[in-house]
């Protein structure tokens, strides 16, 4: 019997076998894995995978940095999880004498570059900035330079290669226009227009209800500058209300490239997160980094406001496993009622350990796309929320449902049973498919 799994890209949702890279036992999937207690590297980059480091932590990694380590592994698992910055900072402020001179070279150069890259993204989003309010459009930047200052309280120490921009739905065709005529092109994903499709995408006032991602990727043609330009900080078919929970009028201000900007507040942040983190099923280092971060450096963060909110928008758990891998990962301390909260709940639990022994998996194995929504189902608490997540994924219209007929002639309603018939063709096309290959091959064994 051939099974039929849902395929989730940024903006469509196809029934086809897929796979992706992650592994997770909680869905299925199991190989073998690096212990995090008895992998040095690992232990070092854990170590290193923060700001600053205590004096306890500082005597364990000079410890073990006097065994003999596998530096061309070391880099390896740095550079993939995108931590380098914070490895070469660490182990040159704690003990530079111990990593072999060419190594600490190439870390220093990785280092450097970053905090130039860093730099110069964050001048170009105030340029944005500038330009967006200039035309009286409200904006709030996020993730990025941003993060960067507002967890790390330095630039260089966070690595990112795009920019985050939120406006709200009613000025995205406003500002839409204003990054096509101020040297951004639009990158269409997930689907390939013709170079009239192309056009009609690009002037359609209404194709933004069917991107699925809520955001538009723009490219600045000169420097190749990515920069997302969103009308929400999560994508629709995930489920995850956080414009609900006051995300325009609980800001704070910060500084970037000289400028002051608003930023979310540290609580609608940690949850912005959790459920980022969540989306992506915890793949990398970096998302449980910048939770350990942003709460090491914003002591006075009002738990009881986030788990309120948590609670409100079905979020509960993605928060609580996000904190808990901070914890068991990062060692971040965390109070006593949230403590409580993922005692109480089991799940939180197996998933945390779960993603632990497989964030730093030898192999290239892979779980099915299939496997990955049903992870997106098991973070949620509440039935209705899952059931709303898989409404939403299969019977939402997405840009590969308006490539059939371009919605400049058409409303959006019109792309529900549209998107309705094409899933079910697809179907029924495949069904016909595996029986013709079935026949096939039954009459070849005759």
């Amino acid at each position: 019997m051939t099974l039929l799994k849902p395929l989730i890209n940024n903006n469509s949702v196809d029934w086809v076998e897929e796979t992706k890279p992650n592994n997770y036992s909680e869905l299925g999937f199991t190989s073998a894995q690096p212990n995090l207690q008895s992998n040095r590297e690992v232990q070092i980059l854990l170590s290193c995978t923060r700001t600053t480091i205590d004096s306890q932590t500082a005597a364990s990694l000079k410890i073990l940095l006097q065994e003999t380590i596998d530096w061309q592994y070391l880099l390896k698992i740095a550079k993939h999880h995108k931590v380098m910055p914070l490895l070469y900072w660490n182990l040159n402020n704690t003990c530079p004498e111990a990593v072999p001179p060419d190594k600490m070279a190439l870390l220093q150069n990785h280092f450097n570059e970053n905090a130039r890259r860093s730099l110069f993204l964050s001048v170009e989003l105030v340029k944005i900035i500038n330009l967006l309010e200039s035309h009286n459009i409200p904006v709030i930047p996020f993730k990025g330079p941003v993060l960067a200052v507002s967890a790390y309280n330095n630039l260089a120490l966070r690595q990112f290669s795009d920019l985050d921009i939120l406006v709200q739905k009613q000025h995205i065709n406003q500002a839409k226009a204003l990054f096509l005529s101020h040297g951004y092109r639009m990158k269409i994903e997930c689907i390939k227009p013709n170079e009239s499709q192309t056009a009609k995408f690009i002037k359609s006032p209404d194709i933004y209800k069917l991107v699925r991602e809520c955001a538009y990727p723009f490219i600045k043609k000169k420097t190749g500058v990515l920069a997302e330009l969103h009308w929400g900080v999560m994508p629709e078919f995930f489920s995850f209300p956080i414009e609900e929970q006051g995300l325009w009028s609980d800001l704070e201000q910060i500084a970037i490239a000289g400028k002051t900007v608003s930023n979310f507040s540290p609580e609608n942040t940690l949850l912005i997160l959790c459920g980022h983190g969540a989306k992506d099923c915890w793949a990398e280092l970096p998302r449980i980094c910048d939770i350990a971060e942003l709460i090491r450096s914003h002591p006075q963060l009002n738990w009881k406001i986030v788990l309120e909110r948590a609670t409100i928008m079905g979020s509960e758990r993605m928060l609580l496993l996000g904190l808990l891998l901070a914890q068991n990962i990062l060692e971040i301390s965390l109070p006593n009622l949230v403590e409580e909260r993922i005692e109480a709940d089991s799940m939180v639990r197996k998933l945390a350990e779960d993603i632990k022994v497989g964030l730093f998996a030898e192999n290239g194995s892979t779980t099915s796309i299939g496997q990955l929504s049903k992870f997106h189902i098991i973070v949620r608490e509440r039935l209705w929320e899952k059931i709303q997540y898989c409404l939403q994924t299969v019977f939402t219209p997405t840009t590969s449902d308006w490539l059939l007929l371009p919605l400049v002639r058409f409303p959006a309603w019109f792309y529900y049973p549209l998107r309705f018939l094409r899933l079910a063709i697809n179907v029924i096309l495949r069904k016909v498919k595996t029986r013709s290959l079935k026949q096939e091959a039954a009459s070849s064994s005759i």
